[in-house]
């Protein structure tokens, strides 16, 4: 009995310790999607911008990512260190506005005609670039200087003169989180893939290790990690990670990496891995809450490895029933395309390989089916006739920016291959894409 109780203290202490070195938030900051934002939220991030731009924090933001480039690209560090990176300058532009977050930019809803983005407009971030230096003369940076590398006009300069190449659609990026188990495959799928197509669509500065210096990175970098944190709570551990680290094997004591331009506070990249925990006080508008309790062999049902048992659709992670995630954050969506998905696999079976979490549901009920038919103004069947959405290849990377990444060529075009047979099958399928 005294043994018993002994243990008992013991893990009742160690518990409270864990807790404490990995501080819970006390509230939370929502980032909103780019899409939802007025004129008006537009400006105001615009005023906060150019206060930081006066004050040469984006210059600094730009150089410290250009000399940690290697560092925090093809490793598996992209992950926490732009997750923390974003929430600095976040962080500064709380200090002139209270009320500033970073928006993300979910580039799925704008994969097949990215040029048309309401994300581009004039009022936003703005278009393309003009004149023979592509300068940017519109948006809430319109008509910047910039000061680093050198002084040069912001430049943005589509990859397809005046329109964009497709990026990635949604139903690619949910079969990523789906089938994923390892963060460094999750990894290798974001980085080869909508990570980098976004970035030369835009191209300009945008297509530089100083991409910092146009405020679309933090978009997309938010975006991207809105995207890791759904892949986080599908796949069973918020603490998973493996791959490529600074010594080898990636650790959670591998060391944050920053430079003296912007302090990321030092430490581990484990302070970053979860969302609600260590300073990482923000959510998005369309992702789980955080866990009650930090996450650790007590409480993650596969201790923490990634690899816990998928062949119940009604387990438990970290307490929470399992829930399917989609790429795109357009919830009005988000249940058809899984639903619909489940519908494809009597065309194409093998699509199960793709989407493991939606083949433990099985075929969709009717009631499930009319869900997609339902209109709350309208009422069923609202798309009755309406013609099948084919879904685009999206675009290659560009050879200058798997070289400048130091890339495998082969195994980045395998990741491109895999993504287009997927669309294949789904095109070939009675799939239709609701977004």
């Amino acid at each position: 009995m005294f043994m018993y109780h002994f243990l008992a203290v013991l893990l009742a202490v160690s518990s409270t310790a864990f807790a404490q070195d990995n501080p819970k938030c006390q509230g939370l900051r929502t980032r909103r999607s780019a899409h939802s934002l007025s004129p008006e939220d537009w400006q105001r991030i615009g005023d906060v911008l150019s206060k930081l731009h006066e004050d040469g924090v984006i210059s600094r933001f730009a150089k410290s990512h250009q000399a940690l480039f290697e560092q925090v690209h093809g490793a598996t560090a992209f992950f926490p260190f732009h997750r923390r990176f974003v929430l600095e300058l976040e962080n500064m532009g709380r200090e002139i506005d209270p009320e500033f977050t970073v928006p993300f930019w979910d580039s799925t809803l704008d994969y097949d005609n990215p040029a048309g983005s309401p994300v581009l407009r004039r009022e936003s971030i703005g278009g393309n670039g003009s004149g023979p230096d592509r300068c940017q003369l519109e948006g809430i940076q319109g008509e910047w200087t910039m000061d680093f590398p050198d002084r040069h006009c912001l430049r943005r300069d589509f990859n397809q003169g005046d329109s964009i190449e497709p990026w990635v659609p949604a139903e690619v990026i949910s079969s990523y989180i789906q089938s994923d188990s390892r963060l460094s495959r999750f990894g290798e799928h974001i980085e080869y893939g909508i990570h980098g197509v976004v970035h030369l669509g835009l191209g300009g500065d945008a297509a530089t290790r100083y991409a910092p210096n146009d405020f679309f990175f933090f978009m997309h970098h938010a975006n991207i990690d809105r995207l890791w944190w759904l892949w986080q709570n599908s796949a069973g551990s918020m603490l998973a990670y493996d791959g490529n680290g600074p010594n080898g094997e990636a650790t959670l004591e591998d060391p944050m990496p920053q430079t003296g331009d912007v302090d990321l506070g030092g430490g581990s990249v484990r302070s970053a891995m979860v969302i609600g925990y260590n300073g990482m006080c923000y959510t998005y508008d369309s992702v789980p809450d955080p866990p009650s309790q930090y996450p650790g062999d007590g409480n993650n049902s596969d201790n923490g490895n990634g690899n816990g048992d998928d062949s119940d659709p009604n387990r438990e992670i970290n307490n929470r029933k399992m829930q399917i995630f989609s790429g795109s954050s357009n919830s009005a969506g988000n249940a058809k395309e899984m639903i619909r998905i489940r519908q494809a696999f009597a065309q194409q079976d093998v699509l199960r390989d793709y989407f493991p979490r939606s083949a433990l549901l099985g075929v969709p009920t009717r009631e499930e089916i009319m869900v997609q038919f339902t209109n709350s103004t309208t009422g069923p069947p609202c798309e009755c006739g309406a013609p099948r959405r084919i879904l685009s290849y999206p675009a290659r990377m560009s050879r200058m920016w798997i070289d400048m990444h130091g890339f495998n060529n082969t195994l980045v075009e395998q990741v491109y291959q895999e993504a287009c047979h997927l669309i294949d099958l789904l095109n070939n399928s009675s799939y239709s894409s609701p977004y």
